[in-house]
Order: C-alpha cells, then sequence, then structure tokens
C-alpha cells in the first residue's frame, strides 16, 4: 500500500515538473525526444531501478543506455532529463548524502562524445517521490543515432517503464550493449524496460 502511494505521488510530481518545464516561455523552445511507450505517465507502469539491485558491485560500470535519433541535420544536443529519486527518510526526515552519478553521451559507434559526473542530490532531490531531473550540457552537434548513457551507480534510483518496453532502452557496459530485460521469476516471463531517459535539444 505504501509503494502504491509513493507511486501515486512521485507520478504527479513527474507530471507537474513536465508541466513546469513546458510552460517557461523564457527558455529556448526544445525538442523533447522520448523512447519510451508513448503513454501517458499516469497510465504506465513504473517502478524504481538501481543498477546494483541488478549486478550488485559490478553495476558500478554499468549504465542506463538509450538510443535516440535525430529529429533532423544540425540538431544539437543541450540536456538530459532522467527521472529518478535520490530517496528520503520518512523516520528521521533526512536526504542521503551526496554521491556522484555519471553521464554519457555516445555516438552510433559508440564513441564518447561527452562525459559529465556531479552529484545526485542537486538533481533529484525530494521528499514524496521521483522528479524529472535536467542535466544541462554544452550545445553537442550529433547526427543520426546516439546513446544516452546513465549510471546511477546506487547513488539514486531511476524510472523505468516494466512492460511496454519498444527495444530503444538497453545496458551498457565494457563497450557492450545489452537488452534492457527484466524477468518474472514466479512466470518465467521477460519483459523489455525503458529506461525514462529523455534527450533535450534545438
Amino acid at each position: 500500500m505504501k509503494k502504491t502511494i509513493l507511486l501515486i505521488a512521485c507520478l504527479c510530481c513527474l507530471t507537474l515538473c513536465i508541466s513546469v518545464l513546458g510552460a517557461d516561455t523564457t527558455a529556448p523552445k526544445l525538442t523533447i525526444l522520448r523512447e519510451d511507450s508513448g503513454k501517458n505517465v499516469s497510465l504506465m507502469n513504473l517502478s524504481l531501478f538501481t543498477i546494483l539491485s541488478e549486478f550488485g558491485l559490478d553495476g558500478l560500470h554499468i549504465g542506463e543506455a538509450v538510443k535516440f535519433t535525430t529529429p533532423n541535420a544540425g540538431w544539437k544536443l543541450r540536456g538530459v532529463q532522467v527521472a529518478g529519486w535520490s530517496g528520503f527518510n520518512n523516520t528521521t526526515k533526512t536526504f542521503p548524502s551526496d554521491k556522484n552519478f555519471l553521464i554519457e553521451i555516445r555516438d552510433k559507434d559508440l564513441n564518447l562524445l561527452y562525459k559529465f559526473a556531479d552529484a545526485q542530490n542537486g538533481y533529484f532531490l525530494s521528499p514524496t517521490g521521483p522528479v524529472s531531473g535536467v542535466i544541462e550540457i554544452p550545445a553537442l552537434s550529433v547526427t543520426g543515432d546516439f546513446y544516452v548513457v546513465f549510471y546511477d551507480r546506487a547513488s539514486m534510483e531511476i524510472l523505468r517503464e516494466q512492460d511496454s518496453g519498444i527495444g530503444k532502452s538497453f545496458y551498457f557496459g565494457n563497450g557492450i550493449l545489452e537488452p534492457a530485460e527484466r524477468t518474472i521469476a514466479a512466470t518465467n516471463q521477460t519483459y523489455k524496460i525503458n529506461w525514462m531517459i529523455e534527450a533535450l535539444g534545438e
């Protein structure tokens, strides 16, 4: 029951963050690239996830990757939006200590174009649940397909869409992409995952 209430609260917060982003008329109009089911957020089957829960300490070197395609020639990537949460202790009313996440932008051949690390609390701090953290990057020209790779490093949890995967989300480690999937042990069914990561540009 607590998880359901938390998820409802986080969906409301996520919707509010997206609305506020869209309502800011002073910011340049950015194109938002999404690679999820396309459903309204309130209708998605979402859960929080950290890479270490799947891979243990080896997960420190594995990222959640999404493949995007630029909408037109000359398009520049200006930011990445990640839905996630750094956590909150309801008993002590405190936030977790700062830990670093890492983000990478890679071209279609997985060559590194840009790399950035920062403390998670500057982007994913909330007492009520997940928020959309926007990581701004210097204008980066990308052509055709490119990848955004987010390494949560157990600093926070990322939102994932659990059962409507479209094949654009991956695990990335040691230069290798693997499909992002989850298997239900009780039924032995495997579902593709969509990471809730978006690319912002113009």
